[in-house]
């Protein structure tokens, strides 16, 4: 084959468009003539930069899309996150009580010193006991207030809380308070402690 000829060929040979047989004639003439051959391998790289620009190209839209995808993801998360911690706050565990806000009575009642506490500004009450395990004749009541909901499930008073200490043992005896056995109840903006010896003698109950 002659070289113009060959070089019309190029394009379709380099895009495997050309047949078996115009194959082997392009390859037997680069043997024979080395200036076809050198424009052979120059368009080749020519198209190889070319494809490589434009894939460059075509992948641009995905990364910019990638990137409006995951901000819309990280947005939508960060949302939902501050609300889930939001009614949380606001509905389940709530934030410190002020002690004015706050009725305290005691009454002696089924063998039971038992303490009645009722949040007086409408909001629900969340008590948290904790028992010293240093010492077991000391008991903690921190309360939260929040919000109710239309999920709330804490009964028909959700603002009262009642807690009870016996005053009888296992055998029915009369419990000997100590000066040290007490109650403890924290608020936000003081600690208030009772003892339960003073309260058994005020009831009667000594």
């Amino acid at each position: 084959m002659k070289c113009e000829i060959i070089k019309d060929l190029l394009p379709s040979y380099i895009d495997g468009l050309t047949s078996s047989e115009s194959n082997l004639e392009i390859e037997k003439h680069f043997n024979n003539c080395p200036q076809c051959k050198e424009i052979f391998e120059q368009m080749k790289a020519e198209i190889k930069v070319e494809n490589i620009e434009y894939n460059k190209e075509k992948i641009k839209p995905f990364k910019k899309l990638n990137r409006k995808v995951f901000k819309a993801v990280l947005i939508t998360l960060t949302v939902c996150a501050l609300a889930v911690a939001s009614f949380f706050y606001f509905f389940v565990f709530g934030w410190k009580v002020n002690s004015g806000d706050m009725d305290i009575e005691y009454v002696y009642k089924d063998d039971k010193i038992l303490f009645e506490f009722e949040l007086t500004n409408g909001r629900v009450l969340n008590p948290w006991i904790h028992l010293d395990e240093d010492n077991i004749d000391v008991k903690t009541i921190k309360f939260t207030e929040c919000f109710s909901c239309v999920l709330d499930d804490r009964g028909e008073h959700p603002n009262k809380f009642l807690y009870g200490i016996h005053c009888t043992d296992n055998k029915g005896d009369k419990v000997q308070f100590t000066k040290d056995d007490c109650l403890i109840i924290q608020f936000k903006d003081k600690t208030e402690t009772f003892y339960l010896r003073e309260i058994a003698q005020e009831l009667n109950i000594m």
